[in-house]
């Protein structure tokens, strides 16, 4: 089931029990997200994790999930693999993290640096021009 024939369902209020909705609900981890990802993007882990500018042992430990990322970690990979705010927004939640909230001001800046494709580096920088801290 799609994410809008859910919405659909949750937004009309279909005749369908809490119970029955719940169980049309895939459980969907951080690792099958990133692997989706990998898949849509036809890319590598390899490939992510340079661009990304991690620690490559880290960044493979993400993928195997024995690592909890910080946000700035999953910021990373969000735009190492060059994600849509939305889809950066799914990769946090999935990752217990805070989305990126428009009204702070350093979240901004990150939100503007996803809109305009910046890699990791450039987004660093106009991080540090505004005196805020980087990603790390």
């Amino acid at each position: 089931m799609t994410t809008i024939e859910l919405l659909t369902i949750l937004n009309e209020n279909k005749d369908i029990s809490l119970d029955e909705l719940l169980e049309k609900i895939p459980d969907i981890t951080l690792i099958d997200y990133l692997n989706m990802l990998l898949e849509t993007h036809h890319t590598t882990k390899a490939k992510v994790i340079q661009k990304s500018t991690l620690d490559r042992t880290y960044g493979y430990q993400i993928f195997d999930g024995t690592k909890h990322p910080s946000q700035n970690k999953i910021l990373m990979l969000a735009l190492a693999f060059s994600l849509d705010l939305h889809d950066t927004n799914v990769l946090l939640t999935l990752s217990k993290n805070q989305n990126l909230y428009p009204k702070l001001k350093r979240d901004a800046l990150i939100i503007f640096a996803i809109n305009h494709h910046y890699d990791v580096l450039k987004t660093n920088e106009l991080l540090d021009e505004y005196k805020y801290d980087i990603l790390s």
